[in-house]
């Protein structure tokens, strides 16, 4: 399903990063999940390390394994609403300020509808990013769609990171975005759109004063 025309990056402006910033190392990129997952493992990691708990401690009162628990807390796994909300009551942590519409609906028509404010949504403060999940119950897994608003400021990082391949592509509906991917930097603004593999080395900011939002759609491929 493609609800979205694909501009080839080779043919948007490239302007190389300032001289005052060096270029990211593409080899010691960071392979995660999803940013999503990234920033929840952080903060799990950083409400069990202030509770002074094991990482044994935590999986054994979860029921989970440590290696799991140790790849939850650095983005490597995308964790379930299950396990999320175990980890939770066990470190004593409103899931609620981790992801909003945890209760997610089963939408209309058997699930091929999901209204307005029942997507599930992660604010990633320390980020500046607001992030939702837009794809409705009943879609096959075949492609996911998400809608970021970023901060101005906001960003991924000064790392650069990859996830899982499959096509991303991106539509920028307003404000401005700087794309820092295949060793080039892409300068985007409103009524732009983009595309690159997940197994690509990246990072991406809002560069403006004013807020920023994409809308991403996402092609499922295998890890």
């Amino acid at each position: 399903m493609k609800i979205l025309q694909t501009l080839l990056v080779s043919q948007l402006p490239v302007h190389p990063p300032p001289a005052s910033v060096p270029a990211p190392d593409a080899g010691r990129a960071q392979r995660i999940h999803s940013v999503i997952d990234l920033w929840l493992g952080e903060q799990l990691r950083r409400r069990r390390q202030a509770l002074g708990r094991s990482l044994q401690q935590v999986a054994q009162a979860c029921g989970i394994s440590v290696s799991l628990l140790s790849q939850l807390e650095r983005g490597y796994r995308s964790i379930s609403m299950r396990t999320l909300g175990a980890l939770a009551q066990e470190l004593q942590l409103p899931i609620e300020t981790l992801v909003r519409n945890t209760q997610y609906s089963e939408g209309e028509a058997e699930g091929a509808v999901a209204r307005a404010g029942t997507h599930k949504r992660i604010d990633l403060g320390d980020k500046g990013i607001h992030k939702e999940n837009l794809t409705p119950p009943a879609a096959a897994g075949g492609v996911e769609m998400y809608r970021a608003v970023i901060d101005p400021g906001g960003s991924t990082g000064d790392d650069l990171f990859f996830t899982r391949k499959g096509e991303q592509v991106g539509y920028v509906i307003e404000g401005q975005l700087e794309l820092f991917v295949r060793e080039r930097l892409l300068k985007l603004k409103a009524g732009d759109s983009f595309c690159y593999d997940g197994g690509m080395p990246r990072r991406w900011r809002n560069p403006g004063t004013t807020p920023t939002t994409v809308l991403w759609a996402i092609t499922c491929s295998p890890a």
